[in-house]
């Protein structure tokens, strides 16, 4: 009898620490989700189901001596004369085709109107690519957005003011 009890307990022992951590584990995934909910309110994923390759992150930044500064912001001033938009891709794969379509937005729920793209294809171990526009006089106050393409598929789209 004892030693029938000495089993039990240790399958009671295990059922109760594999119980913690399947629910440590489920509410780690809600946290993420959570998160990647506060941040579409500024960016919008459009990726195909199967996709290999495709935007784990998308940010607009200002400019610092040519590059995109660390921060993010999705407000620019019409003198910041080079905007950037930075992706992270989920892996690096050499021929990665990337376009970034740079379109000024509009309020009355017609289609935003494209006036720049960007063409770019990824090098070896590369996975952060950004593109960037810059103007010799300020930029017209308003709406704007940025719609990134992987390999000639819809990916993630952000939007941008210029007040």
């Amino acid at each position: 009898m004892k030693h029938h009890s000495g089993w039990l307990a240790a399958g009671l022992l295990i059922f109760a620490v594999l119980a913690c951590n399947t629910s440590k584990n489920g509410n780690n995934s809600n946290n993420s989700n959570s998160n990647s909910n506060k941040n579409s309110n500024t960016s919008n994923t459009n990726r195909p189901a199967n996709a290999d390759v495709y935007i784990e992150k998308i940010r607009m930044a200002k400019d610092t001596d040519g590059k995109p500064e660390d921060s993010a912001t999705t407000t620019f001033a019409p003198g910041d004369f080079t905007i950037h938009c930075v992706i992270n891709l989920n892996k690096a794969k050499k021929g990665t085709a990337v376009r970034f379509s740079w379109k000024a937005s509009n309020d009355s729920g017609t289609e935003s109107s494209e006036f720049k793209s960007i063409d770019y294809t990824t090098n070896s171990f590369e996975n952060i690519v950004h593109a960037h526009l810059t103007r010799t006089t300020d930029w017209p106050k308003g709406k704007y957005e940025v719609a990134v393409e992987i390999n000639g598929a819809a990916d993630k789209t952000i939007q941008f003011t210029i007040e």
